[in-house]
């Protein structure tokens, strides 16, 4: 784990990949990018809410959701294990 000026960037295990995320906050929201390090383009992500309150990741633009689905849960899981 580095902190870059004020993001924190972190490797997470992706299948069979490592992935790097670094987090960026703006007032407001909390965003992620994530770099996979080989030819799939870099993802950026952040924890949206719908109408009914209900929480779910998405890619930013939209359109790589299951990829969002997928990675957005190993995100949390790295906040939990953190807080413990």
């Amino acid at each position: 784990m580095a902190m870059d000026s004020q993001n924190l960037i972190f490797d997470l295990e992706f299948g069979i990949a490592t992935i790097r995320v670094e987090e960026i906050r703006i007032p407001g929201q909390t965003f992620f990018i994530v770099d996979f390090s080989n030819q799939i383009p870099r993802l950026t992500l952040l924890r949206a809410t719908n109408i009914k309150d209900g929480k779910f990741w998405t890619s930013v633009p939209e359109g790589r959701q299951h990829l969002a689905e997928e990675i957005g849960p190993l995100i949390e899981n790295y906040y939990r294990s953190k807080v413990k």
